[in-house]
């Protein structure tokens, strides 16, 4: 019998990954900026590699980190670390390599069996990923990064981290194939995030 486990989720999108400008090569390099961003910001908060596992989705990941691993924790030191290192790296890298990032950070339980994990939580991130809004906060160029921190994640910060408003977050309706949910969104700067 497969018993639900609480995770934590950190999902990653590379805007436009297969554009007709970006050759295979493109691709693959910034797959590589973005596990190496990735694995800077969790060791950076230091998160141990067994406490998370990334499901790779081709344009982008999918980190699946234990309960103890809190969202706050994600929020205050890997989205920084991530949003660095996006700028970072766009600021050297030729137009087809640069990078925009969707990213969304829930929190749920999820059934694992030898092939994968299953569950509403993490499907449910997976399609916020692909939301209209957060397609919509980067088109034109604008930012490297939009984050959408979902209420149940939100509600499992500390309350000095849940001041509102946060910062740049603003309460947006998100559209998914099944509802309209709530989340708090924002377009992400390098630096840490600003208190409320």
């Amino acid at each position: 019998m497969h018993m639900p486990v609480r995770k934590t989720f950190l999902g990653l999108d590379i805007v436009g990954f297969t554009r007709p400008d970006r050759t295979d090569s493109a691709c693959l390099a910034m797959r590589g900026v973005l596990y190496d961003a990735l694995t800077s910001g969790l060791r950076k908060a230091e998160i141990p590699p067994a406490a998370c596992e990334m499901l790779d989705r081709g344009d982008g990941i999918m980190t699946l980190l234990d309960a103890v691993v809190e969202p706050g924790l994600v929020l205050d030191t890997v989205v920084p670390a991530l949003a660095a290192a996006l700028h970072d790296h766009n600021a050297a890298a030729v137009r087809q390599e640069q990078i925009q990032l969707r990213a969304v950070l829930h929190t749920g339980v999820t059934l694992q069996d030898e092939r994968g994990h299953v569950g509403r939580d993490i499907s449910h991130a997976f399609r916020l990923l692909d939301a209209p809004e957060l397609r919509l906060a980067l088109a034109g160029g604008r930012g490297q990064l939009v984050l959408a921190v979902t209420d149940a994640a939100w509600l499992r910060l500390g309350p000095d981290q849940r001041r509102l408003p946060r910062g740049p977050f603003r309460r947006t309706l998100l559209s998914t194939k099944e509802a309209a949910v709530q989340a708090w969104v924002a377009i992400l700067s390098p630096g840490p995030l600003p208190a409320g």
